[in-house]
């Protein structure tokens, strides 16, 4: 019987690219996803290509209720190899021009969700003695700005939470990965929730495929000397490097202050 892999959001993006990878090295699926026909075309495309099992679950993660139901069908996987945790969504807005509701529906999906989906990911890995487990932070996780209150600091959790929890569960021989991509093509910045120009606006060399990333988790978890952190490319370490030191933070800091004299 093949190893088994939980994707959530994967319609689209890294959380599809990791199923098509995944799938090409044998795993079976559980895809997880809101959009029913999305799920339906890639469970079709990927049975047809590679041969295996691949299973669908509609699930909003904003939703405790359905986590809750998702919760347990993980839990009950006797075989669950691998776990990535991606779904997710941005929304602009400064504060305190924002809506509450609508910040509080990021933390349960970001967050709340990631959180139970992770802890019952790690009981049957952990019961078994194997097990790999990724969840999608970002390099924003490093980083604080305008404009995106929110989003940094919920992808700042998961990189704290994953950390940590790797303390907790690499006695047991269960790999965990926060995966911290820079500006990945993957959709995320043209949703009608992001209003920005980011997109047209950032040279194409900024960019990263999401086959690239994906590509690059995958091998970093399997490494034998495995970090818990991968940060896709090298231009990215060397940003967070240059900005996520003393000097960097105070030009940061300084940048901010200088842009708000002006207005």
């Amino acid at each position: 019987m093949n190893p088994t892999a939980v994707i959530t959001g994967a319609t689209s993006g890294i959380g599809e690219e990791f199923a098509r990878q995944l799938a090409a090295q044998g795993y079976d699926l559980l895809l997880v996803a809101r959009r029913e026909q999305l799920l339906t075309a890639l469970k079709t495309q990927i049975e047809a290509k590679h041969g295996v099992a691949v299973e669908t679950l509609v699930c909003d993660l904003a939703d405790p209720q359905q986590v809750r139901n998702l919760e347990e069908r993980i839990e009950r996987i006797d075989n669950l190899e691998f776990m990535v945790n991606n779904a997710g969504f941005g929304r602009e807005g400064t504060y305190p021009n924002v809506d509450p509701d609508q910040e509080a529906e990021m933390i349960q999906v970001h967050i709340a969700a990631l959180v139970r989906l992770t802890r019952a990911a790690l009981v049957p890995m952990c019961r078994r003695k194997k097990g790999f487990l990724i969840n999608l932070a970002s390099v924003a996780s490093f980083l604080h700005g305008t404009n995106c209150a929110q989003y940094m600091a919920k992808k700042a959790y998961v990189l704290s939470f994953t950390k940590s929890v790797n303390c907790d569960v690499a006695r047991h021989g269960v790999r965990v990965q926060a995966l911290c991509p820079g500006l990945t093509r993957t959709g995320f910045h043209d949703t009608a929730t992001m209003k920005s120009d980011v997109a047209a606006k950032t040279p194409g060399i900024a960019w990263l495929s999401t086959k690239y990333v994906v590509r690059c988790s995958l091998k970093a978890l399997r490494r034998r000397w495995h970090k818990v952190v991968c940060i896709p490319s090298l231009r990215y370490k060397l940003i967070l490097l240059l900005l996520c030191n003393p000097l960097g933070a105070w030009f940061t800091e300084a940048m901010y202050a200088y842009r708000a004299d002006k207005r």
